[in-house]
């Protein structure tokens, strides 16, 4: 797969995909700690520059909308994290990153899997329109302000 594609959202919006580069760091973060409670650390990201996995970011006009990170190994694949700006949410970019990610990772895994916060109903829709299945919980997974919250872990036969 082409590390720079174009791809146009379910509501038309036009996005260009691209692999994460080093100058990308600092608008990622900004993005990761604008949708997440408990955002992943610089060192997280970095992990992708280095092949441990890939990230792929989601631009608009030049305008970071969106990443999504992937892992796979061993048959298996796994989305690692993915997010859209808030501003852009509910526009498709969400469904495209997730189709983007399981086109990448499908000739080498059998299936994907995530991990989701149980309280994390849009983000469990996208997932289930997309073909993902729950297969179990991971009690105390993610930390919350006040303690922490289950996952839901879903998979995807791909």
């Amino acid at each position: 797969m082409s590390s720079s594609v174009s791809l146009k959202t379910s509501s038309g919006l036009l996005l260009d995909m691209r692999l994460l580069t080093a100058n990308d760091l600092a608008d990622v973060l900004l993005l990761e700690r604008s949708v997440h409670s408990h955002p992943w650390r610089q060192s997280s990201f970095e992990d992708c520059l280095r092949g441990r996995q890939r990230c792929w970011l989601a631009e608009s006009k030049g305008t970071l909308v969106g990443y999504v990170v992937v892992a796979h190994g061993g048959g298996d694949a796994e989305l690692l994290n993915i997010a859209v700006a808030p501003s852009y949410q509910r526009k498709g970019i969400g469904s495209c990153l997730l189709q983007y990610a399981v086109d990448y990772v499908k000739d080498h895994a059998d299936m994907m899997f995530l991990e989701v916060r149980v309280s994390n109903r849009k983000a469990i829709e996208l997932y289930a329109r997309e073909g993902f299945f729950e297969v179990g919980q991971r009690k105390n997974y993610y930390p919350t302000v006040n303690g922490h919250e289950d996952a839901l872990l879903m998979a995807c036969q791909l």
